[in-house]
């Protein structure tokens, strides 16, 4: 039995490749009858096909000026990245800036800190002098008064 169903499925491809009417049933893929199905779908858009051809072949002329568009658009998208880069770059140089900023203003403090102190010091320091530059000035002034007083009485 299944020589004759072979024999069948050949016979019935060839009436309906004979037939003028042909019934457009769904063939197996990859046979040639889904391929000639395909085609005389394809047959009724012809005249579409006929009228988009000199569209086609107005868009061939205008494909320079969509090449220097395109080109265009590379130089544009060159420089996009162009631009994102120099801006990483400048973050990160406004990050290592920020860091060293910060540092000079930790620094700043305590050099702040240390002339304060050291003007505190130097104050103590001053009234100090100032106090023994006074008694030094009483003692000598005590000291010029003894010997007025002792060579006057003498």
């Amino acid at each position: 039995m299944p020589k004759s169903r072979k024999t069948t499925d050949a016979r019935d491809l060839s009436d309906d490749e004979d037939s003028p009417g042909l019934a457009l049933v769904k063939g197996e893929k990859g046979s040639h009858r889904s391929m000639w199905e395909a085609l005389l779908q394809l047959r009724v858009l012809l005249p579409y096909l006929s009228h988009l051809a000199p569209l086609l072949e107005r868009t061939s002329r205008v494909s320079p000026a969509v090449n220097e568009l395109s080109r265009g658009m590379e130089v544009i998208q060159s420089g996009s990245r162009e631009l994102e880069t120099l801006t990483r770059n400048q973050t990160l140089q406004l990050e290592r800036i920020e860091g060293q900023v910060v540092h000079l203003e930790a620094a700043h403090q305590l050099s702040m800190e240390e002339n304060r102190s050291f003007f505190v010091e130097m104050r103590a320091f001053r009234r100090w002098m100032i106090r023994i530059t006074l008694a030094i000035a009483v003692l000598v002034g005590a000291t010029a008064g003894m010997i007025a007083y002792l060579l006057l009485r003498s």
